[in-house]
C-alpha cells in the first residue's frame, strides 16, 4: 500500500512539473480570458474564482471583450484546468479513479479530482460564454459542468450606462456575478470524498446541471442589478444539451423561476453589495415523472464587501470598463466577505403520501459566511479564508432517517461549522490551498449522530488541493 501511495504521489509531481514547464515556456499559454484581453488572470480574479469589480463588469458584458475589434477570432478560446487533491478524513465515501482500490476509504489521493476544459470568450461579436466540460475522478465521469451563455449591450437610460443582456445557463445562481450564491460561492472547492451533511436547499447546489434556464438582467448605473430567469427540466431540445453527462434526479414539473435583485455601491476602493434571490420549484418526489408533486420555496438574502487596495488599474482597457474612474497602480491587500440566508419552506404534498417525508410542510435554513483576505506580493499571490456555515430545519424522521455515516438518529437536519483555509499562488496559472473543515453538529447530533456511534467530530476533514491552469 505504502509503495502504491508513494507511486500515486511521483506520477502527481510529474504531471504538475510537465503542466508547469507547459505554462511557463510562452506567453500565449494562458487561460483563454486573459488570452482574449491581453490582460493577466488578476485583472478578473483575486484567486480564481472570485471575482474582482473588472471580472464582475466583464461577466456582466457577455465576456465579449477583446483586445481585437473582430467578430469572431480564431484560434476559439479555449482552456484547461487540472485539481489534484488529497483527503485526510475518518470514513471516505468513495474511491478515486483511475486508482480505485478493493479498500476504496484508502483513496485519499485524487489524481486527478478533475480535469476540465473550458471555452472561455466570444464565440460572435456581443455574443460570448462560459462552458466547462469536466471529468470527475471519483465518479470516473466525464459531463457538461457550469455553463453561461450569454448576449450583452449597453444604452443609456435616464443618462446613466446600462448593461443589459440575456443569459442561457445551466445551474441556478451561476450566472451571478457576486461570490455571495452558492453557485460560486465559498469555499471554492472542496473533497469530493469527504462525508458531508445530508441537508441542503435547492439552491444551494441541488438543482446544479439538472435544469436549463433562459433569462434577462439589467444592470443600471453600476448600482442597481435585476434578472429573472426560467429554468425547465433538461428533457429534450437545447436544454437537453445543457445536462450532457448528468443523470436526472431532480424533475421539475413544468417551469421554475428564479429572480435576482442587488444594489451594489463603490466607496473609493471600497465596493459593498446587498441582494435578495430566490427561486420556486415543483418537483417531482424520486423517480417519478408524472402525478403528484412536492413545492419547494427558496427566498434567499446576501451580501458583498470587497476592499481592494489601490486597485487602480494601469491597463486603459480597465479603466474604460470601469466608467473612466480608475487610474493608478494595482494594489496588494485584497479583503473579501461573503454572507447569504437562504430559508426554505417545503411542501411534501407528494412524498407524504409516498411515505418519504413524515411532516407535510417543513422548513430550511442555511446560513453562509466567510471573510477572505490575499496579498499580492512578488514571491505570489499569499492569503486565507475562514468560513461559517450552519443548516437548520425541521425534525422529519422519514426525510432524514437513521443510517451509517450520514443518516440522522434524531431526524434532525440540523449541522454547523467552520472551514479555515490557506492559499498560495506562486504563479499566475496555479494555486495551492490547505484547507481544513470542522464540524460543531452534523445531520442533528454532536456524539452518535448517525445512530450507529458516530461523532461529528469524525467527518473533520483535511483538504490539500493544487490547482493548474493553461
Amino acid at each position: 500500500m505504502i509503495g502504491r501511495q508513494r507511486r500515486q504521489v511521483f506520477l502527481l509531481l510529474t504531471v504538475l512539473a510537465s503542466l508547469e514547464l507547459a505554462v511557463s515556456t510562452t506567453v500565449q499559454a494562458v487561460p483563454s480570458f486573459a488570452r482574449q484581453t491581453n490582460l493577466p488572470c488578476n485583472a478578473c480574479h483575486t484567486v480564481f474564482p472570485e471575482l474582482t469589480p473588472f471580472g464582475r463588469m466583464f461577466k456582466l458584458g457577455g465576456y465579449v471583450m477583446s483586445k481585437s475589434a473582430k467578430a469572431y477570432e480564431f484560434p476559439p478560446p479555449l482552456a484547461g484546468m487540472l485539481q489534484a487533491s488529497h483527503t485526510s478524513a475518518k470514513g471516505l465515501t468513495s474511491g478515486v479513479a483511475p486508482f480505485d482500490s478493493a479498500n476504496r476509504a484508502t483513496d485519499r489521493l485524487a489524481l486527478p479530482q478533475q480535469v476540465s476544459i473550458f471555452f472561455g470568450g466570444r464565440i460572435y461579436d456581443k455574443v460570448g460564454a462560459f462552458v466547462q466540460g469536466t471529468y470527475d475522478g471519483a465518479s470516473n465521469h466525464s459531463f457538461l459542468d457550469m455553463t453561461d451563455i450569454r448576449y450583452a449591450d449597453n444604452t443609456l437610460l435616464w443618462n446613466k450606462t446600462m448593461i443589459y443582456g440575456l443569459t442561457l445557463n445551466n445551474s441556478p445562481t451561476v450566472q451571478d456575478v457576486w461570490n455571495s450564491t452558492p453557485a460560486w460561492g465559498f469555499p471554492f472547492a472542496s473533497s469530493t470524498v469527504a462525508t458531508t451533511p445530508t441537508a441542503a436547499t435547492k439552491l444551494d447546489g441541488a438543482l446544479a446541471q439538472q435544469v436549463g434556464g433562459i433569462g434577462a438582467y439589467v444592470f443600471w448605473n453600476n448600482l442597481v442589478y435585476l434578472e429573472g430567469t426560467v429554468y425547465r427540466t433538461t428533457r429534450s431540445g437545447i436544454s437537453k444539451l445543457l445536462a450532457a453527462g448528468t443523470p436526472t434526479e431532480e424533475v421539475v414539473d413544468g417551469a421554475a423561476p428564479y429572480w435576482r435583485l442587488a444594489l451594489e455601491h463603490r466607496w473609493k476602493n471600497h465596493f459593498f453589495m446587498f441582494g435578495t434571490y430566490g427561486m420556486q420549484a415543483d418537483i417531482f418526489p424520486s423517480g417519478e415523472w408524472s402525478g403528484l408533486t412536492d413545492r419547494f420555496t427558496d427566498v434567499a438574502f446576501d451580501a458583498q464587501y470587497q476592499f481592494m487596495g489601490t486597485i487602480e488599474p494601469e491597463h486603459p482597457q480597465i479603466h474604460m470598463q470601469m466608467g473612466g474612474e480608475h487610474k493608478a497602480k494595482t494594489g496588494h491587500h485584497i479583503i473579501t466577505a461573503h454572507a447569504t440566508w437562504i430559508h426554505e419552506k417545503q411542501d411534501w404534498k407528494a412524498s407524504v403520501l409516498l411515505g418519504g417525508a413524515a411532516n407535510r410542510s417543513n422548513s430550511l435554513r442555511s446560513l453562509r459566511m466567510n471573510l477572505n483576505y490575499y496579498y499580492r506580493s512578488h514571491v505570489g499571490d499569499i492569503g486565507g479564508s475562514i468560513g461559517y456555515f450552519s443548516t437548520t430545519g425541521t425534525t422529519d424522521q422519514l426525510l432524514y432517517a437513521a443510517a451509517p455515516l450520514d443518516g440522522s438518529r434524531t431526524g434532525s437536519p440540523d449541522s454547523s461549522g467552520y472551514v479555515l483555509e490557506a492559499d498560495y499562488r506562486p504563479w499566475e496559472k496555479t494555486k495551492m490551498s490547505l484547507q481544513y473543515v470542522i464540524y460543531n453538529r452534523f445531520n442533528g447530533g454532536h456524539a452518535d449522530y448517525d445512530g450507529y456511534g458516530r461523532s461529528a467530530a469524525d467527518n473533520r476533514t483535511l483538504y490539500a488541493l493544487v490547482v493548474v491552469m493553461w
